[in-house]
């Protein structure tokens, strides 16, 4: 039947010793010493097959630390942020336009927090646009992420560094991707 005729696509794959993998696979014996993220696709972006996805896995696995609060802007799936919690971060806020176009957006990124074990009080999302919403900035407030993830278009993080900056405590980490090579 076709709703399933994607799974065929979408198998378990590794980020270094990151295994990702959807429900209706089974964890090997030889992968269950590595970090085990549980991720079905669903509609949102963010399998952590994209180059771009595992790009930022690889920096937040430098980064990340028992006390880090982290600001994951186009959080999609969710998939930095619950990678941030296994990790071992504090807190994760993620944003993101309004889900209400996408219901199974929000849905998916509960399946997959559920999949990981990660308590919903440690990941709060927010939704709306950080990038032009003076509401929205506030609400996420300033000078409080050592880390800041996007990874979304290169247009996009454009108009968003000038805003994030300011979300960022002094010294804290910007990690960006998802530009293409002629941007």
């Amino acid at each position: 039947d076709w709703e399933n005729n994607w799974k065929q696509y979408f198998h378990q794959f590794t980020i270094d010793d990151v295994l990702v993998i959807p429900s209706w696979e089974e964890v090997q014996a030889q992968d269950q010493d590595k970090m085990i993220l549980h991720i079905d696709p669903g509609t949102a972006f963010g399998t952590g097959m994209h180059d771009t996805t595992q790009l930022c896995i690889r920096q937040l696995k430098k980064y990340i630390t028992p006390e880090t609060v982290l600001l994951d802007v186009g959080t999609g799936s969710g998939i930095l942020g619950i990678v941030a919690l296994k990790l071992g971060a504090k807190h994760v806020l993620g944003t993101d336009l309004d889900p209400c176009a996408v219901p199974a957006v929000a849905e998916n990124k509960e399946d997959n927090m559920e999949a990981n074990h990660i308590d919903p009080s440690d990941f709060t999302m927010m939704i709306g646009n950080i990038i032009t919403e003076k509401e929205v900035q506030d609400k996420v407030g300033y000078e409080c992420y050592d880390i800041v993830a996007a990874n979304i278009l290169a247009e996009v993080l454009q108009a968003l560094t000038p805003v994030i900056v300011s979300q960022l405590k002094p010294g804290g980490i910007y990690i960006t991707s998802g530009i293409i090579d002629d941007k």
